[in-house]
């Protein structure tokens, strides 16, 4: 059974689904970047875990022609935007996949949602022996720029908290894992105003946090003090607004 947290976050990109990819320009970039990390001419079973409308799961069958491309994501209401690939819904934590069974375990901004031993304890049991992991996640940097703004209002959560990156290399090993290597990079992208930056998270389904957020609403006063905070980090382009991108790659041992 899925614990509050999971139900809040597959509803809140269920409900994103129909128009997430207007407002999934940084998402794309970095599912690009990881689809280069991800080895030639597979076969086997490939899995997108947490595949959303399908976009890193296209390109993958696209790249894999001989390989069976299958998507899985938590959100129902996602899996209804993929057309035409095999789908199943499931969660990273418990798949609902066969030991050993993959040749490839890939996945583009899911596993920020989980808890990412689980995800690595889960990823290497259904991998065959010489599978490959291939995963983008975020990293505490995430929205650095937001979390000054709003900590000039109060000492709350306003956005998801995530691991860095020495957290993994431990992780990875203990599951199985070898040829472990690890790679961090920032995608800043630039809105017109602070509701704009809002909004866009609303849109990705992305402003599920968790526990220690704020539970009533903030004052006019607080938000003017959050407003006035981002407008001070302003750049030619517009407010920035940062994905703090860690890219995983391993092979099963």
């Amino acid at each position: 059974m899925l614990d509050a947290d999971k139900r809040a976050i597959g509803a809140a990109f269920g409900a994103a689904a129909s128009h997430y990819d207007k407002a999934a320009a940084l998402q794309r970039l970095i599912a690009e970047r990881l689809l280069g990390m991800t080895p030639p001419g597979l076969t086997g079973s490939l899995l997108d875990a947490g595949c959303g409308t399908g976009y890193g799961l296209s390109a993958l069958h696209s790249a894999h022609p001989d390989a069976e491309v299958f998507g899985m994501d938590l959100a129902t209401g996602m899996l209804q935007q993929v057309r035409p690939h095999p789908t199943l819904g499931g969660d990273i934590e418990r798949l609902p996949i066969a030991d050993q069974s993959l040749a490839l375990y890939w996945s583009s901004l899911a596993w920020q949602w989980t808890q990412p031993e689980r995800a690595i304890s889960e990823a290497a049991r259904a991998l065959a022996t010489g599978g490959f992991l291939r995963v983008a996640t975020l990293g505490p940097d995430t929205l650095r720029e937001l979390n000054e703004a709003f900590a000039s209002a109060d000492d709350h959560r306003h956005t998801r908290q995530f691991p860095d990156e020495d957290s993994y290399p431990e992780w990875l090993s203990a599951a199985g894992f070898d040829a472990i290597h690890i790679e961090r990079r920032r995608f800043v992208a630039h809105a017109a105003t602070l509701r704009d930056i809002i909004e866009n998270l609303r849109t990705l389904g992305a402003h599920v946090i968790g526990d220690g957020r704020r539970q009533g609403l903030m004052s006019r006063a607080a938000w003017r003090r959050v407003d006035d905070a981002y407008e001070a980090q302003r750049e030619a382009a517009g407010l920035p607004y940062t994905y703090d991108a860690i890219f995983l790659c391993a092979t099963r041992a």
